[in-house]
């Protein structure tokens, strides 16, 4: 070390100085921060990598703005994107602020990149692509719908369509099975007076076959299979329009009149 009174360049371990006898004080070295440290920190909650990097005012504002997103974005889709974007920004500030605190003052992730070793870009180009894949992920499941009630109304629309006549049940079933899933598929055929028709699609099957009478009433038996469990209903319409009929579902057997 050397003496800050005169210069003299002393061995570390000296207390004083040989040149001109004053004490010596020992420079502190300054410890450095861990990279995997701050990134798994920074992989479990966001921003906390930042704060041990010595950036606590950083750190804290990434991890609450990721916070709220992601409580929120249980009513907003979009807020969770964006808590998602947050995460994955919050892991290369942390690489900056670590570089940082380790002394270089520059730190770009490309160009420090080129100077690593092999194992350290393999290790480093898997753990992108992890956190990448995990990012996708999560946007995906953001953005994919998770209420099917609306299209189980839909084709509970098509059995009772169904009752009606044989041409408007083909028509009814074609038109919204395919505006729903391209997956879907919808046949009928009619030999006189009796109709049948097939549904398959991504929410289950059924199997209609009826009857429709000269004095306009109409006879209909559908047998289905879905993810809930498999129904039959069994329906009536009289020439007048009233409809009299079964539904049996889960175990129970409900009776209509109208």
């Amino acid at each position: 070390m050397f003496c800050e009174k005169c210069g003299e360049q002393n061995p570390d371990d000296a207390h004083f100085c040989r040149g001109c006898g004053r004490e010596l004080k020992p420079v502190a070295v300054k410890q450095e921060k861990s990279m995997i440290l701050a990134m798994i920190l920074s992989f479990i909650l966001a921003g906390i990598g930042v704060a041990y990097a010595g950036n606590v005012k950083k750190g804290i504002l990434l991890f609450a703005v990721c916070l709220i997103c992601n409580v929120l974005g249980f009513g907003l889709s979009y807020l969770r994107i964006i808590a998602i974007f947050i995460w994955v920004f919050a892991m290369y500030v942390t690489y900056i602020e670590v570089e940082k605190a380790n002394g270089h003052e520059n730190p770009n992730i490309s160009e420090d990149f080129r100077s690593w070793t092999t194992n350290r870009k393999i290790v480093s180009l898997i753990a992108v692509v992890v956190i990448l894949l995990i990012a996708m992920g999560g946007v995906i499941g953001a953005l994919a719908p998770h209420n099917s009630s609306d299209y189980i109304g839909d084709h509970s629309s098509h059995s009772s369509s169904g009752s009606g006549s044989g041409s408007s049940y083909s028509s009814s079933g074609s038109g919204s099975g395919s505006s729903h899933h391209s997956s879907d598929s919808y046949s009928s055929s009619s030999n006189g007076h009796d109709v049948e028709s097939h549904y398959e699609g991504d929410y289950g099957s059924s199997d209609t076959h009826g009857t429709v009478y000269d004095d306009g009433s109409v006879e209909s038996h559908q047998t289905g299979h879905t993810a809930y469990g498999d129904y039959q209903i069994d329906s009536y319409m009289d020439s007048n329009g009233n409809i009299h009929g079964t539904v049996d579902a889960g175990g129970h057997t409900y009776h209509v009149n109208n």
